[in-house]
């Protein structure tokens, strides 16, 4: 299914690790036809901002410390503002699927939006992720991983990541699973903009 229109749509995704969140992302571009967007907009956000590609990718999705002067603008603020143009110049361009990145805040003020949030209960998660050992490790790794996602969000935002209020659709992968997910995500595309 090629997404066929005049009107360019935008497809948020935020997700918890190990729900799925990238594949169900480059799955759903792929099945629409439309660009997809994730590790390659650092790229993007390089070339607009002239920022070392290196550094960027070391900050992508992460809060500025504490510690650091809030007046003193980081390389975070810096990969946050760069990654917000491009994501705004893209929207006014293209139709896409973007993951993480503040994205659904990034384009709040947009029509032609949907927002999904991607989730999975964690023994879910933990049972996908099969480059770690044990258990354990798995759930620390995961919850570590979710915490920085939180709190960049939540730092970039005003919105709270991972709760319903910042979302169309809530979709758990582990009901769906990954080619279900799309189907449901397409579906909700289809009756919000058709």
């Amino acid at each position: 299914m090629k997404y066929m229109s005049d009107k360019k749509i935008i497809i948020t995704l935020g997700r918890e690790c190990g729900s799925g969140g990238h594949e169900i992302g480059e799955k759903l571009a792929k099945k629409l036809g439309i660009a997809f967007y994730d590790k390659n907009l650092i790229e993007l956000a390089a070339k607009h901002s002239g920022l070392n590609l290196d550094v960027l990718g070391s900050t992508d999705e992460k809060a500025p410390s504490p510690f650091i002067s809030p007046y003193a603008p980081t390389i975070a603020d810096q990969l946050y503002r760069a990654q917000s143009d491009v994501i705004r110049e893209l929207a006014e361009k293209e139709s896409f699927v973007i993951v993480g990145r503040c994205s659904n805040s990034v384009l709040e003020d947009k029509d032609n939006v949907l927002n999904v949030f991607v989730y999975a209960p964690l023994s879910n998660r933990i049972m996908d992720r099969h480059l770690i050992d044990s258990q354990d490790k798995a759930k620390k790794e995961i919850l570590r991983t979710d915490k920085i996602r939180r709190t960049y969000y939540q730092y970039y935002s005003e919105y709270r990541w991972g709760e319903r209020e910042s979302y169309d659709l809530m979709v758990d992968s582990s009901v769906f699973g990954i080619d279900g997910s799309v189907d449901v995500i397409v579906d909700a595309i289809n009756r919000k903009f058709r």
